[in-house]
C-alpha cells in the first residue's frame, strides 16, 4: 500500500512542480530570507549567501535548516511504517520462515531507499519551494501514519 500511495503521489508531485514553476510567487518570492526560486544547492555553494543580507536573514543557514529538516521528516516519514510494523512483528511468536514474504519484505525496503534517496537529491537539486513542500507533505504524512496507526489500534482494542 505504501507503494500504491508513492505511485499515486507521483503525478500529483510532477503537478506541484509545474505549478510551481509557472507561479508568480517563486519569481520574487522569500521565506526567511531563501529566495524560493533558486535550488538549495545554488544558496549553500554561494559564500554571500553565509552573511546576513539587507533583511537581517542569513539564506544558506535558512536552506541549510530547510534540507536538513525535508531530509529528516521525509526520512521519519517513509520508514515510519516499516517501524511500527516491526515493533508488531516482534510481539507475535514467529510460527516458521516464510522466503517468499522475507524477499518481499527485502524489495520494499530497497524501493523504500531509493525513493528515499532521490526525495533527497531531488530536494537538494531543485528550487527551495520544493523543499518546503516536500518538508509539509512529509508532517503531513507523519501526522496521518500516526492518526491511522491509533484508529488501528482502538479498533484491535474493541474487537478483543
Amino acid at each position: 500500500s505504501a507503494i500504491l500511495v508513492m505511485i499515486i503521489q507521483f503525478p500529483v508531485f510532477i503537478c506541484v512542480w509545474g505549478a510551481l514553476s509557472g507561479s508568480a510567487i517563486l519569481s520574487s518570492g522569500k521565506v526567511l530570507g531563501l529566495d524560493l526560486s533558486l535550488t538549495i544547492r545554488e544558496v549553500l555553494m554561494t559564500q554571500s549567501n553565509w552573511w546576513p543580507q539587507a533583511d537581517g536573514f542569513r539564506p544558506a543557514v535558512t536552506a541549510l535548516f530547510l534540507f536538513i529538516a525535508m531530509a529528516g521528516a521525509q526520512t521519519v516519514s517513509m520508514l515510519l511504517p516499516q517501524w511500527i510494523q516491526k515493533a508488531k512483528t516482534k510481539k507475535v511468536a514467529k510460527l516458521g520462515k516464510n522466503p517468499a514474504q522475507k524477499q518481499q519484505d527485502n524489495r520494499m525496503k530497497w524501493f523504500t531507499y531509493i525513493m528515499l534517496a532521490m526525495i533527497i537529491f531531488m530536494g537538494f537539486s531543485l528550487v527551495s519551494a520544493m523543499g518546503v513542500y516536500w518538508l509539509v507533505g512529509a508532517l503531513i504524512s507523519l501526522v496521518q501514519t500516526v492518526i491511522m496507526q491509533v484508529i488501528a489500534d482502538k479498533r484491535k482494542k474493541k474487537k478483543k
